[in-house]
């Protein structure tokens, strides 16, 4: 029961968000803020339902993810005229978690290895490229497909359900929370600059809220246990929320170190006013290694 109980929720509450949304004044255009927490909340109870599910879909769904991102730092190569051999990048994306899933993590080690033979040799044969392109080729296949594979081992953590769930939402719960605490602590207390250089509006009392909101969503991720009974103690998603609110502001900052080389202020707008899929994922792929480790580290 409880495999269909997430997508039924999901849809009536879906559902509900758009018919909120029709209610809007016809003839005037929707605020941008209402605008991102619409998105906002269709993308959550959709990732809900997707995650809760599992197996295949959730296969389908994290490899569409690491294809776009893909596509997403190709398009900021280009804007610094870098236009690098992408295929075994896309190769990698489009393999890497079905092989995990089928073969387990050796199968994708030997993907990676072929994969970034490929780039290499591609400079060998095809004479206008240049050995900087080669460099380019594989900056991909480390960030962000080794990040994805870091979640795929999430998803698939100790091939039982219960584990993986608690897990899987702990990637996503803990820094949405140390996203939305570091958001609030800024806008009240912020003063002092983080990383004026990377990302001119994140501040001090900022990244302390988001370490505090990481230990929140532990909370949040410890409320789930009932539904899936992974026996992870309150202690334990207490410490690893405080890891993610640290980590995942470090994904948050590395990707803006990107865009800030590119010139650009999003990688793309496939979830409109809340930018690409790596604007939405690059706290999510910090953590996911790191939930991996302290899972494993503790015996969970």
């Amino acid at each position: 029961m409880r495999f269909i109980w997430a997508p039924c929720v999901t849809l009536h509450s879906a559902a509900g968000v758009l018919a909120a949304c029709n209610k809007w004044e016809e003839g005037k255009p929707m605020p941008k803020f209402a605008k991102r927490l619409l998105v906002a909340a269709i993308l959550l109870l959709v990732l809900a339902a997707i995650l809760h599910m599992g197996g295949w879909l959730q296969c389908a769904i994290f490899t569409i993810g690491a294809i776009a991102s893909v596509f997403e730092i190709s398009n900021a190569f280009e804007k610094r005229d870098r236009k690098p051999f992408m295929l075994p990048a896309y190769l990698y994306a489009a393999g890497y978690f079905a092989l995990y899933r089928l073969f387990g993590g050796e199968a994708v080690w030997l993907l990676g290895i072929f994969m970034v033979m490929l780039a290499l040799m591609e400079r060998i044969w095809n004479r206008t490229r240049t050995t900087e392109d080669a460099f380019f080729a594989l900056v991909p296949l480390v960030y962000p497909l080794a990040f994805f594979t870091a979640v795929a081992m999430v998803a698939e953590y100790a091939g039982e359900y219960d584990k993986s769930r608690i897990a899987l939402f702990s990637i996503f719960a803990m820094p949405l929370m140390g996203d939305t605490f570091a958001y609030t602590f800024g806008r009240l207390f912020g003063k002092r600059k983080l990383s004026p250089e990377l990302s001119p509006n994140k501040t001090v009392a900022g990244g302390i809220g988001g370490v505090l909101g990481g230990a929140v969503g532990g909370v949040l991720v410890y409320a789930l246990e009932g539904l899936y009974p992974a026996g992870v103690s309150l202690q334990a998603l207490l410490v690893l929320g405080l890891f993610c609110g640290v980590f995942g502001q470090f994904g948050d900052l590395f990707a803006s170190a990107i865009k800030r080389w590119a010139g650009i202020k999003d990688y793309s707008r496939i979830f409109s006013e809340h930018g690409g899929m790596l604007d939405r994922l690059d706290s999510v792929l910090f953590c996911a290694p790191i939930v991996y480790a302290v899972f494993k580290i503790m015996g969970v």
